[in-house]
């Protein structure tokens, strides 16, 4: 390698560095404001969503195939509108509720969309100069809004959840905050397996995970992003554990520390999982459409969603396991 191509190589590691330190301080700043409230973590999140789902749209060229960005916009905002009136009306309710909310607003999206293209007098030409019916058309254009939608959309599901996770604890138990626990635990499994996992994979290499779909990808860097995961998850855990309230919570449905340590450990394992997994997921997805990355906005990190693939899988496994361990254990 030359001394101008070490020198590139040099400028990009620092300017990766510099950029993800920027992301780590919004990131404390985004958690600084939630302790005031959290709406305001949630006002951040749809920031960040907004951006993530106009990158998804511009990589697979969805406005030339015919999809509104306008449609999925409003979908994005009805569907937190739906959780944010729940929330305000009843915590417990709105947290148990945006679910079934969100969903039926995307039947209601899908729906409208559907006879809004049905009807739609330009789109019934093309379907005519295609032979096509305009009944399948129509619906080939929906699917392709629900995988757009649904791909960064998981924000709401998995991010939006745990925000607001304290507020349906037993009211024993409202002084714990898990809801920053989870988020946290979604940061930290993430960061930890993604550092990892790049240190390691850069200087030890080998084979490759799976070169077709992300080249830089190695066996040695994926198995060193899982043990990642568990220390990032069992650390966090040593951290909240100093609060006895916290173990006394988790003591009182069956979790003593020795077995929190092995629940937490598998946490971060299956979750390194996820994270990596959505990470080639992304990376099949910007080879199919070939891009390198899905925006510009975050210098040598890419775009938004080059940086919240993982964390937005991660974030639905994580609220789906703290469901299971506070309300079914």
């Amino acid at each position: 390698m030359s001394n101008m191509q070490n020198e590139a190589v040099k400028r990009t590691v620092q300017l990766r560095i510099l950029t993800g330190m920027s992301i780590f301080a919004g990131l404390a700043l985004m958690l600084f404001l939630r302790e005031l409230t959290v709406y305001i973590f949630d006002i951040l999140l749809l920031v960040i969503l907004f951006f993530a789902v106009f990158e998804v749209m511009r990589a697979t060229k969805a406005k030339d195939r015919g999809i509104k960005y306008h449609y999925v916009y409003v979908y994005l905002a009805c569907a937190y509108i739906m959780f944010f009136v729940g929330t305000i009306l009843d915590p417990a309710f709105g947290f148990w509720a945006h679910i079934i909310a969100q969903l039926a607003v995307l039947l209601v999206f899908v729906v409208y969309t559907f006879f809004m293209y049905y009807v739609d007098t330009a789109f019934i030409k093309k379907c005519r100069l295609k032979k096509a019916k305009v009944g399948t058309e129509s619906w080939r254009v929906v699917l392709q809004y629900l995988k757009i939608i649904g791909y960064p959309a998981s924000l709401i599901y998995g991010f939006f959840a745990l925000n607001h996770f304290t507020g349906v604890l037993p009211a024993e138990f409202a002084s714990i905050n898990m809801g920053l626990f989870g988020l946290l635990l979604v940061f930290v499994i993430a960061a930890s397996s993604d550092t990892c996992a790049y240190a390691v994979g850069n200087i030890i290499k080998g084979p490759k995970l799976c070169p077709k779909i992300s080249p830089g990808k190695t066996w040695s860097g994926t198995i060193a992003g899982l043990f990642g995961g568990v220390l990032g998850s069992l650390i966090l855990l040593l951290i909240f554990s100093t609060d006895p309230a916290f173990g006394d919570f988790f003591l009182s449905i069956g979790i003593n520390a020795d077995l929190g340590l092995v629940v937490f450990g598998l946490i971060g394992l299956f979750g390194s999982v996820v994270t990596q997994a959505a990470g080639l997921f992304a990376s099949k997805l910007k080879r199919k459409y070939k891009i390198n990355d899905y925006g510009k906005i975050l210098p040598g990190h890419g775009g938004v969603m080059d940086r919240v693939d993982g964390q937005i899988a991660c974030a639905v496994f994580i609220f789906l396991v703290l469901s299971i361990i506070c309300f079914i254990l």
